[in-house]
């Protein structure tokens, strides 16, 4: 298609299958910009495309890329993640701290989910406005590799700045209270019993429960936030028309606070709804290094292998529910279009490219 002369043509990707953005030049810039979002948002590699074509631009207009800047654009999105998720568990953890060293004088069960709402609302906000997914969640990143398409080379980078950002999360709560845990506990890190602080970090459970119900806890409460995940990424999917707007990003994080308040003020009470393998094991870590030792670990019969796993498990099967009772061909996966699936992954065991063709048989 021919293009004007005020017109400019950028690649969005490289190799025989490439393709064409145009950007009318005579738009005024926040047109362009709007243009080119709805363009990328359709792609399925969306941070590394728009790096692509922000660089383009630049060269267009005569802008100099220095290596520093490259450099910081391709550990922005793994650094927007780590943030997202230091956000996240400052405030979370942080309302745990005051809830228990002022023996619930500055704070209760329902400020604790409150403050973990906000917190994974403003992570979100913090990990998007970086260009990345907002998962903050490791089970989620995992289950939207498999249902999503998001990308499976993302997966090292996102995991290791999810469990480092809540693990720094956890290490400025343990500096900012350190003096009044001491006074709180003596000076003798405890993991159990009236002056236990370990808990200001990571999960435990309710003395009386058996493994089953521990397990059963944390694996329904995952198989919820899955849901109310997808519930409110399908109300942006670029795929619909016409395209919400970027500020949709705002509804999306209040979303997020209204979701993990109710999971907390209905199901988190019994095993404190970790449902997030980075938010558990990170700052269990940081408790471990902190001076309460190996019983982080091994208390309460060695729980500490549920919160990691189950929210895995659970995140998985949720997104497997919705895909199956509510999506309608919205992604080629095993739940909505087994037939393109096992075709396409026939195709990737073989070594064959995959073609247009082949996946149209499959629909007919």
């Amino acid at each position: 298609m021919a293009s004007s002369s005020d017109d400019f043509t950028i690649s969005t990707s490289s190799g025989p299958s490439s393709e064409e953005t145009t950007i009318p030049r005579s738009l005024p810039p926040k047109a362009g910009r709007s243009h080119a979002h709805n363009e990328f948002l359709r792609r399925e590699d969306i941070r590394g495309e728009d790096v692509e074509i922000l660089e383009q631009e630049e060269r267009l207009n005569g802008v100099q890329i220095s290596s520093y800047r490259r450099i910081r654009r391709k550990l922005r999105e793994p650094l927007a993640e780590f943030l997202g998720c230091v956000v996240f568990i400052v405030f979370g953890d942080g309302s745990v701290a005051q809830k228990v060293l002022s023996n619930e004088a500055a704070g209760n069960e329902m400020s604790v989910n409150f403050s973990f709402g906000v917190g994974v609302m403003i992570g979100f906000l913090v990990s998007v406005a970086g260009g990345a997914a907002g998962h903050l969640n490791p089970a989620i990143t995992l289950a939207n590799c498999i249902f999503r398409k998001f990308p499976w080379k993302k997966l090292p980078m996102y995991f290791l700045a999810q469990f480092l950002g809540c693990g720094f999360g956890a290490a400025i709560v343990f500096g900012t209270y350190r003096t009044s845990i001491t006074h709180f506990d003596g000076g003798t890190r405890a993991v159990t019993g009236a002056t236990s602080t370990a808990g200001i970090y990571n999960t435990y459970p309710q003395e009386f429960l058996d493994e089953a119900a521990q397990i059963m806890s944390e694996f329904s409460a995952s198989i919820i936030l899955a849901i109310c995940v997808n519930a409110i990424a399908v109300q942006s999917s670029p795929r619909r028309d016409p395209h919400l707007p970027v500020e949709w990003n705002l509804v999306r994080g209040m979303s997020l606070f209204l979701a993990i308040y109710v999971i907390g003020a209905s199901l988190g009470w019994q095993t404190g709804y970790a449902i997030n393998p980075a938010r558990d094991f990170g700052p269990r870590m940081v408790a471990y290094m902190a001076g309460y030792g190996r019983e982080v670990f091994w208390a309460y019969n060695n729980y500490s292998w549920i919160p990691v796993v189950m929210p895995f498990l659970g995140a998985i099967a949720g997104q497997g529910i919705f895909d199956f009772m509510v999506i309608e061909n919205d992604e080629e996966s095993f739940v909505t279009s087994p037939s393109i699936a096992i075709t396409k992954l026939k195709k990737t065991l073989r070594g064959e490219p995959l073609v247009q063709s082949d996946i149209e048989k499959t629909q007919k």
